[in-house]
């Protein structure tokens, strides 16, 4: 009786005990799902404000180009000469500017193709008159149906605004580029206005149908807004400039939840958005699903066995999950999100330290992948991130945030001298590098230098900075660095 009592209560602790990890379980799968949302929509969030000052950047960087233009034009005896309209032919083939424009006082328009044109009544063309920088509306192309801008400059002489010297870029093209680089052409990005006009759309058609003419607001209108959020209160952000998310629904298809994150350009009173399918979004957490699955499973079979040997086993996995989810396992660096977590760290501990912040890639990396095979791409990577480990301190962070764009943090260079010179150093031992599989070929890099904290004393603006340097570099015909250089106003 005494036995029977005794594994009566066995059992009876038993349940207690599966049923208090059960519930115990559940709780943790809930709070799993909702860290999940929470994560992804973070994810999703930062990447479109990045999206959106890398665009500025850009932006930016070919206003540089017409600045430097104008100036050298405003020297001239007379606006409109042979030699002036040379110099805009050289932007329009040395740039992604598509067309360039050299406009005189009265609003006629000389372009670097020979035609002609009045603009006199053009936004672009008053203001840049008035001797500010200024960037168009948008402008549809009738031919190809993507969106084009003006970027506007004044030519200034003797302290008075002669002309304005102007550009057109393909924004589509732009948005399409940096979406892209993050999402992988999965989903779908838009320009828009404060009103909700579409100015550019890109993406994959499966996820869309919608069109130039068609307005944000209209056309999400019929759609289920989920986490308590309205149309009205998108349309307040949008009208602020103000960041946001929101989930939408296809009436009751939980398989259609989509993503849709927005954030103020700083360009005009455009707004950039970002709609991604929630699957895609929270994929790389499909790991999570699965353990959770086994465990359950598992828990179920063998409770007691399965604890003990989970504890122990557990402890050595999340030091190895930890490391694998840190590190790319081609190159052995650290991956794009620890990069980032790790220069941003030193950046914040230690904001007076001077350091050196290098972005680098393989020249002509696709050509290598195409022609000898991506198999021989990645031994080419594989040997640059031992090069990278072999020749920086074991301080020094070394990352890869792209296909063959990789990032180097030098901490404590108080010499820029020295970081300089262990740069030269690289390019010339990688140029020594050989490969049998490209039949002895060696490759060669280009890189974009930045010091902190005289150029930036957070990871953006390091990241920005190098990277003009690294476009100036591979402007000049690749195969060596630049230092970034602050422009003088």
């Amino acid at each position: 009786m005494r036995k029977k009592n005794e594994i009566t209560e066995y059992v009876a602790a038993a349940l207690i005990f599966v049923c208090a990890v059960a519930v115990s379980l559940g709780i943790f799968l809930v709070c799993t799902q909702n860290s999940i949302e929470r994560n992804s929509q973070k994810v999703i969030k930062t990447n479109v404000s990045r999206q959106s000052e890398h665009i500025k950047a850009i932006l930016d960087i070919h206003y540089g180009y017409l600045r430097g233009i104008a100036k050298e034009i405003g020297k001239s005896e007379e606006l409109v000469s042979d030699e002036n309209m040379e110099m805009l032919i050289s932007l329009e083939e040395e740039t992604a500017l598509e067309r360039t424009a050299l406009i005189e006082a009265d609003g006629t328009a000389h372009y670097d193709n020979g035609a002609e044109k009045n603009v006199s009544l053009r936004r672009y063309f008053k203001e840049g008159m008035e001797g500010k920088e200024t960037l168009s509306d948008p402008l549809e192309s009738s031919v190809d149906k993507e969106t084009r801008v003006i970027l506007g400059v004044p030519v200034w002489k003797n302290g008075k605004v002669i002309g304005v010297l102007g550009g057109s870029y393909n924004v589509t093209a732009l948005s399409r580029m940096l979406f892209n680089d993050f999402f992988e052409d999965v989903g779908y990005t838009l320009i828009t206005t404060s009103d909700g006009e579409i100015i550019a759309y890109d993406g994959d058609f499966a996820y869309h149908e919608i069109e130039y003419g068609d307005n944000f607001f209209e056309f999400y209108d019929d759609q289920t807004l989920i986490f308590d959020s309205s149309l009205t209160e998108v349309k307040k952000d949008f009208t602020v400039g103000a960041d946001g998310l929101m989930k939408i629904r296809i009436g009751n298809d939980y398989n259609s939840d989509r993503y849709l994150a927005y954030t103020d350009m700083g360009l005009n009173d455009w707004m950039i958005c970002y709609v991604i399918p929630v699957s895609e979004a929270q994929k790389s957490y499909n790991f999570v699903r699965r353990y959770e699955l086994i465990f359950t499973i598992g828990f179920c079979v063998m409770v007691s066995m399965l604890f003990l040997w989970g504890f122990v086993k557990n402890r050595s996995k999340d030091k190895q999950l930890i490391q694998a989810a840190e590190t790319d396992a081609l190159t052995s660096a650290y991956n794009k999100r620890s990069t980032e977590e790790r220069i941003h760290n030193v950046l914040q501990e230690h904001p007076q330290e001077p350091g050196t912040f290098v972005i680098m890639d393989v020249d002509h990396f696709k050509e290598v992948n195409d022609i000898y095979g991506h198999i021989t791409g990645d031994k080419v990577l594989h040997k640059f991130g031992e090069v990278l480990h072999e020749h920086f301190r074991e301080g020094d962070i070394v990352g890869r945030i792209g296909g063959d764009e990789f990032v180097v943090f030098m901490r404590k260079t108080d010499s820029r001298e020295v970081a300089v010179s262990r740069i030269e150093s690289l390019i010339k031992k990688v140029e020594e590098l050989s490969f049998t599989e490209m039949n002895g070929k060696n490759i060669t890099i280009s890189a974009g230098m930045a010091f902190a904290p005289e150029h930036g004393t957070g990871y953006l603006d390091l990241y920005k900075n190098a990277d003009t340097a690294l476009y100036k570099t591979k402007q000049n015909g690749r195969d060596g660095y630049n230092i970034y250089e602050e422009e003088k106003r």
